[in-house]
């Protein structure tokens, strides 16, 4: 029977292979591209910033004018064209396929614990990814 250790020592080692992974290195790299570019960021921040003001104006029973959604359009159009943040949000979904991936992998080999066996409330998601 293995000991915790081993397994924590297994564990690192699987977290080498995974930043090895081209979909770990691109995404770091596509991660310091973005915040390297001021545009990039701005637009981001720009359209988070909006759009939690407008679901909380929407939450408060507030109406969204038109304006509000022209101004929404406007800045979706900024992110969506941007290439440094289109290709960071691909690097984001290849590196989260791959702990997809790896998780099913442990679930699958026995690694967790079936949320019917588990003592108290069921465990929410997966257990690497946390969701």
């Amino acid at each position: 029977m293995p000991s915790e250790q081993d397994i924590i020592d297994q564990a690192s080692k699987l977290g080498e292979l995974i930043a090895d992974h081209d979909a770990a290195k691109q995404l770091a790299s596509a991660t310091k591209a973005f915040e390297a570019d001021v545009n990039s960021q701005r637009a981001m921040a720009d359209y988070q910033r909006f759009a939690q003001g407008l679901q909380q104006k929407a939450q408060s029973g507030g109406a969204i004018e038109v304006e509000d959604k022209r101004k929404m359009e406007e800045l979706q159009q900024a992110v969506i064209t941007n290439p440094l943040l289109a290709n960071m949000q691909r690097a984001e979904m290849d590196y989260l396929d791959l702990l997809r991936k790896v998780d099913t992998a442990i679930v699958g080999a026995g690694g967790a614990v079936a949320p019917s066996a588990a003592q108290g409330p069921p465990p929410a998601g997966s257990p690497i990814l946390g969701g």
